[in-house]
């Protein structure tokens, strides 16, 4: 008689768990593919319970696994809108990866507060320089983060009110679920080239984000 029930439960937790990878799946093809977010907390929930299955299940399939970590960014930056508009621009912060400096690059990285761009007019050799001068205008810092970990403690650091970020993907979901966390909306924007070294950025994209405001009708 245990033997049966523990059998029942097993297959009722099978089948759940499928039912379960297939929806999100489906939701996350939709979202993908449409531009429109469905059930985004539901969506959330699914793809961090289910994440490596998912991302084994679309490698099977020949589909690119990063899908699950481009979803979550997006769903993240919808649901983050409204907290991260309501903020001053110069109550936030950005967020670089190390990845983005030129191999050239004669800054040296800090312990404690990550690299120190030597700035556009005495370098200016990547995008980091660049996107330092024009958040100096705008009043936001911009921090530059050789890890996650470093990211983390870059914000409880600083305390801003929203933080703009910037990686890979993968890194990006997992920083944007971070910062949640701790409690600072976030707004992401993906490396258009990722790698390990020179990588590059959509710069416009997140000076827009930077200065984002709530629209007023």
């Amino acid at each position: 008689m245990i033997f049966e029930t523990l059998g029942r439960a097993v297959v009722i937790f099978a089948v759940a768990f499928a039912v379960l990878l297939v929806l999100a799946l489906l939701f996350c093809l939709f979202i993908f593919h449409t531009n429109r977010i469905i059930f985004p907390n539901f969506v959330l929930f699914a793809t961090s319970l289910l994440y490596e299955p998912l991302r084994r299940l679309l490698s099977f399939f020949r589909v690119d696994p990063t899908l699950i970590d481009r979803v979550s960014v997006e769903i993240r930056n919808a649901l983050n809108y409204h907290e991260f508009a309501a903020t001053r621009v110069d109550e936030r912060v950005l967020l670089l990866p190390q990845c983005l400096r030129s191999p050239e690059c004669p800054a040296k990285l800090s312990a404690v507060d990550g690299l120190h761009c030597a700035g556009k007019e005495a370098c200016g050799r990547c995008a980091i320089a660049e996107l330092s001068a024009a958040c100096e205008e705008l009043g936001v810092k911009v921090f530059v983060s050789p890890g996650g970990t470093f990211a983390k403690r870059i914000l409880l650091q600083s305390q801003p009110k929203a933080v703009v970020g910037v990686a890979c993907y993968n890194n990006l979901a997992e920083g944007m679920l971070n910062a949640k966390l701790v409690g600072v909306p976030a707004q992401g924007v993906p490396l258009t080239t990722p790698g390990c070294v020179s990588t590059t950025v959509d710069i416009d994209k997140i000076i827009e984000k930077c200065k984002m405001q709530k629209e007023t009708k």
